[in-house]
């Protein structure tokens, strides 16, 4: 069933995620009490990203979704603020998960052209050369100072076994969604 807020999706997203992709939305906010969710901000308070970054709430985001903003919330920043914490899934009573809506936006904002934070790409590149999110460090003892995994005891970090053939699959992850 398609709700209201499909007819503004915007014109850049291909025929396939018209038709797939809000009926993930749609399902995420089905069966949603409105007023139950605006009254309750559970996933609002949980959220630490709320807590330091002006204009992110969780719960208005939801209500923004449930009022067919989508092209609005496309084009906001505040959807690549999210740490991906899962508080907010945890915490609400309803069983709406702002973080999944948050995943689903994202990916449709990139799929859609519109601009993403400065950075992802040199992000991107970094995983792509080294096989890691960021490089392993050392961490802080509670007496003061620093140990690293070998004065820990531990093996060093492994990237991936086929650094090539891995660089080439996220590649051709990230040229796929630029196709779609």
């Amino acid at each position: 069933m398609l709700h209201s807020y499909l007819i503004y999706l915007p014109s850049e997203i291909n025929e396939r995620e018209v038709e797939y992709i809000p009926n993930m939305l749609s399902k995420a906010v089905s069966g949603m009490h409105n007023e139950v969710c605006d009254q309750c901000g559970k996933c609002s308070s949980a959220c630490p990203v709320s807590k330091e970054i002006p204009g992110f709430n969780p719960r208005q985001l939801v209500a923004k979704l449930s009022l067919g903003k989508l092209d609005e919330l496309l084009k906001d920043e505040a959807i690549w603020t999210c740490t991906t914490c899962l508080k907010c899934r945890e915490r609400c009573p309803e069983e709406i998960s702002p973080y999944d809506i948050i995943m689903v936006l994202r990916n449709l904002a990139y799929r859609a052209g519109y601009n993403y934070p400065v950075g992802y790409d040199d992000f991107i590149k970094s995983v792509q050369a080294t096989g890691f999110i960021s490089q392993p460090k050392p961490v802080r003892k509670r007496t003061g100072g620093n140990v690293t995994r070998e004065e820990l005891g531990l093996p060093p970090a492994k990237g991936p076994v086929d650094l090539d053939r891995f660089s080439s699959i996220v590649g051709g992850i990230i040229e796929a969604g630029k196709a779609q």
